[in-house]
């Protein structure tokens, strides 16, 4: 009798449009989510008081790589610097110390106008302030993600060419602007995708691994519905714009993050898994099940 094969994964096609009833459901999903897993929210602290409590946690709770890592060799290539990795585990590790630099810049930008718009929260709107604050959290867990690896690093400020870009981004019309956020999120789940994949790297200590992996599924849970969340929220003919322009993100984060290529992931790869579609997690069956776009 032969084994039974396992379920086929589920799939959100990013750029598939949604009717109008389909959005609803989706928008209001997301906002009772938003509750289950953030807790309360504080603006000027910029703090969700479940996520802080999950910090706590993982601080009493450490876990780290034991052995040598080169520090040396992370410390060159990290921020931009030229040359080959040393070795596989320092190519992923400057890969994910780098995942979120250009949207920690972002965030801190955005969450900054809305300090100077909304002191104390009041006129926003909820979900994308979850969304920012989420973020925030994200620059965090990476932090935990080093220091589980063996280094303590603090997150830098982007290159010059990606500030720019991210500042062109903050004056744009919001129409074209959230064109190119939905892009981002969606190459983002790739990103995170691939990492949580090959931090098979670390299967030498298992705890390490399996550290990593949590880590990692936090922050992808999180862009995937953010990409949920932006499908619902845009105009149709911006989600067809989006899917035209996505794969030259994609092109822009492989040339800011060569080491992706060290990891075996070619431009070719990101754009086969944008177009097949982004995983969904277990825990998030209120995403209907869709087929990937041929």
């Amino acid at each position: 009798m032969s084994a039974q094969r396992p379920p086929a994964p589920r799939l959100l096609d990013p750029f598939r449009v949604l009717d109008p009833a389909q959005r609803s459901r989706h928008l209001a999903a997301y906002e009772r989510h938003l509750e289950q897993r953030d807790g309360a929210l504080d603006l000027p602290a910029r703090r969700l008081s479940r996520r802080e409590a999950h910090l706590e946690e993982l601080a009493r709770k450490p876990v780290r790589w034991h052995g040598d890592f080169d520090a040396e060799g992370f410390n060159a290539l990290f921020g931009g610097g030229k040359g080959s990795a040393p070795d596989m585990r320092t190519a992923w590790l400057v890969a994910a110390a780098e995942a979120n630099e250009g949207e920690s810049y972002g965030v801190e930008l955005e969450l900054r106008r809305f300090a100077q718009r909304h002191p104390d929260g009041r006129g926003a709107e909820v979900a994308y302030l979850h969304l920012l604050l989420q973020e925030h959290y994200h620059t965090r867990l990476l932090e935990v993600l080093c220091r589980t690896c063996g280094l303590d690093v603090r997150l830098q400020t982007p290159g010059l060419s990606q500030r720019a870009v991210i500042h062109f981004m903050m004056w744009l019309p919001e129409r074209l602007r959230w064109i190119l956020v939905l892009c981002g999120e969606v190459v983002g789940c790739v990103v995170f995708e691939i990492l949580r994949e090959k931090s098979s790297l670390f299967a030498a200590q298992p705890e390490v691994e399996e550290r990593l992996r949590s880590l990692l599924g936090e922050i992808y849970h999180d862009e995937i519905l953010h990409v949920a969340w932006l499908r619902a929220r845009l105009h149709p003919r911006a989600i067809r714009v989006a899917h035209r322009i996505a794969p030259l993100v994609a092109a822009g984060v492989m040339r800011e993050v060569p080491q992706f290529h060290a990891l075996g992931c070619s431009r070719r790869e990101f754009v086969f898994r944008l177009r097949r579609g982004l995983e969904i997690p277990p825990e998030l069956d209120w995403l209907d099940r869709e087929s990937s776009r041929s």
